[in-house]
Parts: C-alpha cells; structure tokens; sequence
C-alpha cells in the first residue's frame, strides 16, 4: 500500500456518516465522479473495498488521490445536489445522457406581459415553463406550428412591452398569433390563451375541449357568433388530435411515463412513451453509446435524475421494470418538483395488465430503434473506412489518415482576420480538439500569409507539443493556399502529406502540383473531404462573425463619455458575452469594477437607443 492510499484510507475513516455528496479527484485537482449517498461513509468505503470491480470502480480506485464530502440534511437534498454538481462539473466518470445542448426544449416565458413560445437550444436563466428535452426537433417544429394554429400566442422576439409596433407582423395575417403588439387583444384574453396553450403540451386535451364546449355554448348565448366560431373551431382541431392518439387506458384519467430500457454491448436505447388523459400523447427514444458496460438499473437511474432535472412537468406515475438504486430518494425529489399533496410513490413497477402491456410496447420499441440506429452506424462506418482508404491509395499515403486537421481563412477586406483547425479522427470530428486562431501579422487581404502565419504556429508552437501531428493536413482552397502552407512546413522541417481543396469544382491540389486531382461526385474520399472542409469553414466563420460583433461593441462602448480601453475590458471580463452587456440593467452593470452608477445610467440608456 502505498502512502497515497494510506493517507485515502485514514481519511475515509473520518468521513461523516451522514448523507450527502462525495467527489473523488485525481492528483490534478480535477473531480472525476460525483455520487450521493445515504451513509457518505459506507458509500465512499464500498469504492475501495469491492472485490468485484466495475472497469468504472477499478478506474476511480487506479486515479483517485483525494476525496471531498458535502453532507447535507436529507438524502433528498443530496439528490439535487448532485445533480447541480455534474452539470458543474461534467466528471468524467459519470454518465452524461441527457445534455442541454443535444436536445431542444420548448419555453413559454412567464416573466412578461404578454408570455411567448419559442423553441430554445438549452435551459438556461430565462424565466418560464420548459417542455421538453426533444428528441426530434422537427417534429417538435411541426407540433409547435399546430399549437399555434389552435391557440395564437406571440412565438416572435420582438420586446413587446419596450418596442412601439405600427402594425401586426406576418403571423397575424396567417392567423397564428393574435398581435398583443398591436393591442389587438387583451392581456386577460390573451394569458387565458397561453395557460390553454400550456395545457395542450401537458397533453390535457380532454380538459380544454369540456372548457372550450362551455364557451361556446356562452358565446352563442350572447350572440357573439364570430367568437363562437373561432372557438368551434379550436373544438375541431383538437378534436383531429385525440382521433390520431389510441386510447389504450380503460382510465380516461391515466397519467403517467413508461420508461424501458434495452442494450447490446455499450450501446443502449431508452424508450420514453407518455400517457395523459389515458392516451399515448407521445413518444421520445435516447441513445446512447456507454463508455463501459453498466448494470441497467444504474443506467435507468441517472436517467431518470437527469431526464427529469430538465423538465418542468412531473406524471403522476413513471413505470419502469427496473427498480432503481436510490427510488426513496427519487420519490422524495419528484414529489418536491410536482408539488402536489399528499405524498405518493411516482417510480413504480407494472401492477396490472395494462402497465405490463405498455412496457412490453415500450420495451420493442426500443428494440426497433437501436436496432435501426446500430444498422445506420453500420453502414456510415463502412462509408468512412471506405473514404479513408480510398484517400491512402489516391495520395500515396503509408498508411491510412486517421487524424485529419482541416484549416480555413476568414476575413472581410483584410479586418478581424481569423483562422480556423478542425480535427477529424477516424472520419468523425473531435470538437475537443478544435483550435481558433486571430491573425496577428497582417492588416490587409491576404490569405497566403494568413496560412502562413497559422501553420507556423500550430507546428512550432505551444500547440506543436500539446497536440499531435495530424497524417493529413487539408487545405481550404487552391494551390496558393497549399504552396504557402507547405514552404511554412519546409521551414521547419515538418514532413506531414498536405491537399487542399478548391470550392469551385470541388478540386484537390497537391504542393507544387498545378494539374489537379479530379474525383467522382460518389467519391467517398472526396465525400469525407468536403465534410471536413465545410466544418473549417463554417468553424471560421462563426469565430470571425463573433469577434466582428465584438468589435463593433467595442467601438460603440467607446462612444460613452467616461469609458475607457480598461473599463471596456473590465465589462468583458465580468459580463463574458457581448448580449450579456448589452441587456444588462443598472443594478448589474455597477457589480463592474470601475463602473459607477452613472456610468452604468449611461451604457444602459445609450444600447436602448439601439445606437451601435
């Protein structure tokens, strides 16, 4: 035993018993795994005294050096705080299935007068109901246009409670947004359409056709047969919507999420089927690639912890077959967030035939969707290992070019000059590895010395030692482009196979070679090419358009009496995104070091004016 796991070993001893969350780092500093526990000691010391190790267990065990606990009151609070802490963190060694960057949500904002819907990217700090993740954002597109044909609510960005509007937009010509903008609709009238628009995404369809019936039948009492109509027809709509879901509860009052779960090797699929007013309203499958094998109970419990960490509606009941490892905890926590009274188990197993039957659908359906998923991955594997090899016999290469870099220019008459790397790996990009450059020698329009001046840096800088060489180096553009990153790479005696390939007819150059190579439009090499040429591409220009608009809020902020460069550069540093400055008020401007109330008075009146 060595003196780190001595030193582990007494510290383990110390630990409270209490519940709370414990987080093991390695000799870095760096958290690797973060888990919750009901006894933080028990927890902690089953780690290190298992004989049946997990390759997961075994790799926490090899790189642990140190370990944190955070107790807390309950074992409930440390579900949640463990929660937070991932998302924090991102350790290595816990599961990550549900990413707010994968998958996208629906937000109905709830911090304005006239509340809007929208399709966002993440949970992030704005107020509202989210729905969602959605595992298919097309179709979440086409159930969001349905929605907004029944029930017409703003889903446009326009700041309407700041902005004056001379007339309604397109979508009040199309019927499917009722203009608060232009005062066309009250604000009582229209808040009683967003709380119905919420309801229809809570799956309450038979709720909102009793209150619509019981509002037609008013209107028609007071003669208001326009308004009738318009609510008959909401009616109708609705009503093509419950013909199109099975019934498949003898329970027209069912609510609940089945969960199954099926794996092959570390490929595993969860399949989410939802039921609300005992009909399947919908269905979502994740899939997911393990980076070691996993028991299923633990794969449907982080799950479970994630998925419903990022929604804000809760079932009545989820069912699964599997139980999971810390379903009291669980319980506690979902019943928190449904905030419903009194107290009743959501994680429960199948109880009758009808539960069991929906698992079983739920459970084929995964089947089927893994099954496809494995068969594509298939098929663009054999595609990729194709393109590669035909790009080691078209280039006379040694070997195959497992690491590809691929670089392009961005600029705009010679200004905010960037750069971009990409690194593909065995035909797939690895975005970890994605290097920005700004361009520093030169203050005019050229390319060639732009490449220069990148190649020069990647292969005989700091990157030169952090990163490895690539097999393929591919040029965004024509000979010029490639005979100037070649004399870069002779000057410092780099021998690494350099293409480069030209937009217009899709042609690939060698160094020093004017008569170009010509491939098929089915090539796959050429295929694989363009993927890495438009990923550079589109990496340099998303880089160049950001530090364009930085600098345009730059010259902007030094418009304001009383800002200098080191204020300007005080805002950046605290405020971190060029949005986050300009939509700041007072109150989080003075937070800034050097920014006095009526400095803040002025930068916040001066972007109001929408003066950049």
């Amino acid at each position: 035993m060595n003196q780190i796991e001595i030193e582990l070993k007494y510290k383990i001893e110390t630990i409270s018993e209490k519940p709370g969350v414990y987080l093991f780092k390695n000799e870095n500093n760096k958290i690797l795994y973060v888990g919750k526990a009901k006894s933080l000691r028990k927890r902690v010391k089953s780690y290190f005294t298992t004989k049946n190790k997990n390759k997961k267990v075994f790799a926490i065990q090899k790189h642990t050096t140190d370990i944190e606990t955070i107790t807390t009151q309950t074992e409930t609070e440390a579900l949640i705080l463990e929660n937070n802490l991932i998302k924090l963190y991102k350790p290595r060694y816990n599961i990550k299935l549900i990413d707010d960057k994968t998958y996208p949500y629906l937000l109905i904002s709830t911090d304005e007068e006239f509340p809007r819907a929208e399709i966002v990217k993440k949970r992030d700090n704005k107020k509202g109901i989210y729905f969602g993740p959605f595992t298919d954002r097309k179709a979440l597109k086409i159930s969001l246009k349905l929605a907004l044909t029944i029930f017409p609510i703003a889903s446009c960005k326009k700041d309407i409670a700041k902005e004056k509007f001379d007339r309604p937009c397109l979508y009040y010509q199309l019927r499917k947004c009722t203009a608060p903008c232009v005062k066309k609709i009250d604000v009582v009238e229209y808040r009683k359409d967003v709380k119905r628009f919420t309801a229809l995404f809570e799956g309450k369809i038979r709720e909102l056709l009793i209150e619509l019936e019981l509002e037609m039948e008013e209107s028609s009492k007071k003669l208001d047969f326009e308004k009738a109509a318009i609510v008959r027809d909401r009616i109708k709509s609705l009503e093509k919507i419950m013909q199109k879901q099975a019934i498949v509860s003898n329970d027209i009052n069912a609510e609940y999420d089945i969960i199954e779960i099926i794996s092959e090797k570390l490929d595993t699929c969860i399949q989410l089927l939802s039921m609300r007013g005992g009909r399947i309203i919908g269905q979502k499958n994740f899939i997911f690639k393990m980076p070691f094998e996993i028991l299923p109970e633990e794969i449907i419990t982080t799950f479970v912890k994630q998925y419903y960490s990022h929604t804000d509606y809760i079932p009545n009941e989820i069912i699964t077959s599997k139980e999971l490892l810390d379903e009291k905890a669980i319980n506690s926590w979902l019943q928190s967030k449904q905030k419903k009274e009194p107290f009743k188990s959501i994680m429960i197993r199948p109880s009758n035939e009808e539960q069991r039957s929906l698992l079983k659908l739920a459970n084929d359906n995964a089947k089927e969707k893994l099954f496809s998923a494995l068969k594509i991955q298939e098929m663009k594997s054999k595609k990729i290992i194709n393109g590669l090899e035909e790009l080691k016999i078209t280039l006379s290469l040694e070997s195959i070019p497992n690491r590809i870099e691929g670089y392009d220019i961005s600029t705009i008459q010679g200004t905010n000059t960037v750069a971009s790397c990409v690194v593909f790996e065995h035909g797939l990009p690895k975005k970890e590895s994605y290097r920005k450059f700004i361009i520093k020698s030169i203050d005019k329009q050229d390319d060639f010395s732009a490449m220069k001046e990148v190649i020069h840096r990647r292969f005989t800088g700091s990157l030169s030692k952090k990163d490895p060489f690539p097999d393929l180096i591919l040029i965004d553009g024509g000979i010029g482009q490639v005979n100037s990153a070649k004399e870069e790479l002779d000057k410092a005696n780099i021998d690494i196979q350099l293409i480069g390939i030209a937009k217009e007819f899709e042609e690939l150059y060698k160094p020093g070679k004017r008569k170009p190579i010509v491939l098929s439009e089915r090539s796959e090499a050429l295929k694989l090419l363009q993927r890495i040429r438009d990923e550079s591409h589109r990496f340099a220009i998303t880089f160049h358009k950001q530090k364009r608009s930085k600098k345009m809020l730059e010259s902007s902020l030094e418009k304001i009496p009383n800002l200098g460069t080191k204020r300007i550069r005080n805002l950046f540093e605290y405020f971190k995104t060029i949005d986050s400055i300009k939509n700041a008020n007072i109150s989080e401007l003075v937070q800034v070091d050097g920014i006095s109330k009526r400095i803040a008075e002025d930068i916040y009146h001066f972007y109001r004016k929408d003066i950049i």
